[in-house]
């Protein structure tokens, strides 16, 4: 039985609870989705013409893993207003490989009043690490800003320690395939709690900083998708996390 976890961090002291979806079929196919727009009202997942999110997803949330059976699946993100449903951004037929899952990121582009949220699919990778390792990976969907260093600062050791992904820009409307691509893979770092820091990239200016606990039992240990998002419609910057793994 396949198991996969999705968590909802929030930015200030990111921690929480998720959701365990078991799939007692062989075979799977999951998305979970992030609003990680601004200036896009709460929406809910609709798949197949039908409602996949019991709560629809307001700003800086996600999704836990929602089941899709392989193959091409239609999916829209909609106004959870019963009496506006609007379609905001329609990501057309998709192709759910077996066994396989996905992050699908919803933000803004700011191009036009039609053409300002756009999606981007991250390839997620479901294997079991070992306890006490910790795996990252970084997205900057923060439309209106500059390039950015990320530090993340071990705070559980003396002296703290710390890794950088360096020079992470916007990724821009129409991202090529080979940036996702480099963008979906984990960097793996020692197990512990960090305060992660965006930076004007090549500098020590701290443009704002979250905390990230990344303990399960006790245990450090999880996949996480980090992602910088606002500077939209009076929004600060600020740092959303996903928690693919428990």
């Amino acid at each position: 039985m396949k198991k996969i976890v999705g968590i909802l961090l929030s930015a200030a002291v990111l921690a929480g609870c998720g959701k365990t979806i078991d799939y007692a079929q062989p075979e799977y196919s999951a998305a979970a989705f992030v609003n990680a727009s601004p200036s896009t009202p709460i929406f809910n997942v609709i798949v197949d013409g039908v409602s996949q999110t019991a709560t629809s997803l307001v700003y800086r949330s996600n999704s836990a893993y929602l089941n899709l059976t392989p193959g091409t699946r239609s999916i829209v993100l909609r106004s959870n207003n019963p009496a506006l449903p609007v379609d905001y951004v329609a990501l057309g037929a998709e192709n759910f490989e077996t066994n396989k899952a996905a992050t699908i990121i919803a933000y803004d582009t700011l191009q036009t009043p039609t053409s300002k949220l756009k999606f981007v699919r991250l390839t997620d990778d479901l294997t079991t690490i070992v306890d006490g390792v910790l795996r990252v990976r970084f997205i900057n969907v923060a439309v209106n800003s500059v390039p950015m260093d990320v530090t993340l600062l071990r705070t559980t050791v003396t002296p703290n320690d710390s890794v950088t992904i360096t020079n992470q820009p916007y990724i821009g409307s129409s991202p090529a395939a080979a940036t996702v691509s480099a963008i979906s893979q984990y960097r793996q770092i020692p197990g512990g709690n960090y305060t992660i820091k965006l930076k004007a990239a090549g500098t020590q200016t701290v443009l704002t900083s979250a905390n990230i606990a990344t303990t399960v039992g006790g245990i450090y240990k999880g996949n996480f998708t980090l992602y910088a998002t606002g500077t939209a419609v009076g929004l600060p910057l600020s740092i959303g996390a996903f928690r693919q793994l428990p």
